[in-house]
């Protein structure tokens, strides 16, 4: 059976896979047939292991990880269904990923991002929406993609809560989460200064700058913007990395892992775990209970 096949019985398996999901399923599927130059499910653990291998010399050992996920899963599949014996993914060890690199932004690195703003002569013109875009991430830890799919709907004034539509969810499944006064704030602002309707974008770079294409403002936009200001301040920032340093923050705070669980719309708490950071201090802290 070739692995298109495969791919095709998996989405079959799964019907409420993401068109998001679906495509990353396909860009590693080629990704594999080119590589490890094999198109076929019956393949040897060698030649997996050395398509693992391939794809480290490039890249880092959790994209090799990532990418193992994928292919193993796929392979239950083919198991499942009985075309498979056995998955020889299964007896391939997941790699230790030794990036010691800290993901989390500095309270030093956000000040002088607001410094940037408010004080650049272009993007000043419109630092409320880019303040506000920066608190939204700060404070809530979503991603890129939820930012962009936030519609006017989706904000409660008076319940001072924020919907998260499943449509940009990596896990398919809404979320709403609460809102500071600060954010309340911002919305209010934005609301007062647009004529947006209920069903529009609440973030739509493409009407306050004419650097960005289209009329919706997309993923491509907030990264964009995101690597212009890590050049202007000199450090890196985005939105994954404010979604770290949320989780570590809360955490570090006593907050209930659940509840962070909650905020950040994982299905699974390992992945919260995940994302929290620990220093030394916190390490003496604990220590300092025994």
């Amino acid at each position: 059976m070739k692995l298109e096949k495969l791919l095709e019985l998996y989405q079959q398996e799964k019907p409420q896979l993401s068109p998001r999901t679906i495509q990353k399923y396909k860009s590693i599927v080629k990704m594999f047939i080119e590589d490890a130059e094999n198109d076929d499910i019956f393949i040897t653990r060698n030649k997996c292991v050395q398509w693992r291998n391939k794809i480290l010399n490039r890249s880092s050992a959790g994209n090799c990880n990532n990418y193992h996920r994928h292919m193993k899963s796929l392979f239950n599949t083919a198991v499942k269904l009985g075309y498979l014996e056995s998955n020889v993914f299964n007896s391939i060890p997941i790699l230790k990923n030794v990036e010691s690199n800290r993901k989390t932004i500095s309270d030093t690195t956000i000040e002088r991002l607001v410094s940037m703003i408010i004080n650049d002569k272009y993007y000043s013109q419109h630092a409320r929406f880019y303040m506000a875009m920066i608190d939204v991430f700060r404070f809530t830890g979503i991603r890129r993609r939820q930012l962009i799919g936030i519609r006017w709907c989706d904000v409660n004034f008076d319940e001072q809560s924020l919907y998260l539509n499943a449509k940009f969810s990596k896990n398919g499944r809404g979320n709403l989460i609460p809102i500071n006064q600060i954010l309340v704030d911002h919305f209010v602002f934005l609301k007062e200064n647009s004529r947006a309707k209920m069903r529009d974008q609440v973030f739509n770079i493409t009407e306050v700058s004419h650097r960005y294409k289209g009329n919706q403002m997309t993923e491509g936009h907030v990264s964009q913007l995101f690597v212009k200001w890590s050049d202007k301040i000199g450090t890196p920032i985005s939105p994954h990395r404010f979604r770290h340093t949320v989780a570590t923050k809360i955490a570090n705070s006593g907050c209930n892992l659940k509840s962070l669980q909650q905020l950040l719309g994982h299905t699974d708490i390992k992945t919260t775990i995940g994302y929290i950071e620990t220093n030394i201090d916190d390490l003496r802290t604990i220590q300092s209970i025994l």
